[in-house]
């Protein structure tokens, strides 16, 4: 069994995730938005390469801090849509020792335990990162890994997935859910953030522990 500390959807509050240092965790849990955005410039949107420039000053000095509180545990991590940057480059350079998830690599082994996810969105409007109209080839390449822990930024469709920011609601994966309740697999957790009204709630169903960490630091036991 290992103690897995997860955080998500930190944005400006970078001191949640320093949270790990006090904790009794045997490693660090990432699924994504702990990364502060510059936002929108007037009338222009969200401009990717001014996030990227702002957010790789603005984590440089975050990363220095998270990796000295980890004190060797080590990290696994996904993005989230609001993430324009990796979180493995600056905690690798501070000595940290990170496992990130990518499309290229959707599955991590960590402590004896597998690892798979993906970092995609239901599409919202365009301009964020990993936002998809079809997220179906990423469940099922991710599910193709055999996890026993599924790690998405995003919820399964219907569980834990409220967020009323701007008026929306239910920012869960429908094809997500339909996979685990329908199909054979032997994942016992999954972690995810994206929908904060939802933030800090865990509930199980169908064998399967749901836990939303938007906004939160919690410990879970895993395995």
């Amino acid at each position: 069994m290992i103690r897995i500390a997860h955080v998500s959807d930190t944005h400006d509050r970078p001191s949640i995730v320093r949270q790990v240092a006090g904790s009794d965790a045997d490693m660090l849990l990432i699924t994504g938005d702990c990364m502060n955005n510059r936002g929108r410039v007037g009338g222009m949107g969200i401009i990717p390469r001014l996030e990227v420039k702002y957010q790789e000053s603005w984590y440089r000095k975050q990363a220095k801090k998270w990796a000295a509180d980890l004190a060797g545990r080590p990290v696994v991590a996904v993005g989230g849509n609001h993430d324009f940057i990796t979180y493995s480059r600056w905690l690798r350079h501070y000595g940290a020792e990170v496992y990130e998830i990518t499309d290229e690599c959707p599955m991590v082994e960590v402590l004896g335990v597998r690892f798979a996810g993906f970092r995609q969105v239901p599409y919202i409007q365009g301009e964020w990162m990993g936002e998809e109209h079809d997220i179906r080839p990423f469940v099922e390449k991710a599910m193709a890994c055999d996890p026993q822990v599924l790690v998405t930024h995003a919820p399964p469709g219907g569980i834990l997935d409220q967020d009323c920011y701007g008026g929306n609601a239910g920012y869960g994966i429908p094809s997500l859910a339909t996979m685990l309740f329908y199909s054979e697999h032997q994942i016992t957790d999954h972690f995810f953030g994206h929908a904060h009204d939802d933030g800090g709630r865990t509930v199980e169903e169908g064998g399967v522990r749901f836990h939303n960490g938007a906004g939160h630091c919690i410990v879970h036991t895993v395995g």
